[in-house]
């Protein structure tokens, strides 16, 4: 086992925890890749990923709750992206709560809009767990089947490990950049 496969081994669930608390997809999917060939356990993996994810959430919906307009005023990305959620809110709570983690560039804003408009925090609690887990399951699942699926069609690719994450990497550093470079706080959006 090479150097960085046997410190991710080591530290692994640290970043799977840390990637889904922060929303980052493309970490919990190279983790489940990782389950794949051994280096991290599937089950902990899964388990580690949906605490992340669930901690991430509940700490955006006690933002809203406790600072509520504040923190919109606070974080104009996040404002911009509480327009979208807002009209969802009135008559769709719990299908919020439910699947805004499964929709892009609303996750954060979502739970703490539902702080905002005093959203039942145990009614929250309790179906972000639940989404918590069925996003965790999926997403690890599915880079643990991508691996799978390319050992397959591929044979052993350990040779290639190295430059596959560096590839990851790289894109992933790309998507964010060209987010940052295309989010509404980047421009001035009044008049």
């Amino acid at each position: 086992m090479s150097v960085w496969l046997a410190w991710l081994s080591q530290y692994g669930l640290l970043l799977v925890f840390a990637g889904a608390l922060i929303e980052g997809e493309m970490l919990i999917l190279m983790a489940g890749i990782l389950t794949h060939q051994g280096v991290l356990p599937f089950q902990p993996t899964i388990l580690v990923a949906t605490l992340g994810a669930f901690c991430g959430d509940q700490l955006w919906f006690m933002v809203g709750r406790h600072y509520g307009e504040t923190a919109l005023h606070r974080f104009p990305r996040l404002a911009s992206h509480a327009d979208r959620v807002a009209p969802w809110l009135t008559r769709h709570a719990d299908r919020v709560a439910l699947l805004a983690r499964f929709m892009y560039g609303v996750r954060s804003a979502a739970p703490l809009l539902l702080g905002v408009t005093r959203y039942s925090a145990v009614r929250f609690a309790l179906i972000n767990g639940f989404s918590s887990a069925i996003w965790a399951l999926a997403v690890v699942s599915t880079g643990h089947f991508i691996s799978a699926l390319a050992v397959k069609l591929f044979g052993d690719i350990e040779h290639l490990e190295k430059y596959l994450l560096l590839a990851v990497v790289l894109g992933m550093s790309v998507v964010g950049l060209a987010r940052r470079l295309r989010s509404p706080s980047t421009k001035n959006t009044r008049g």
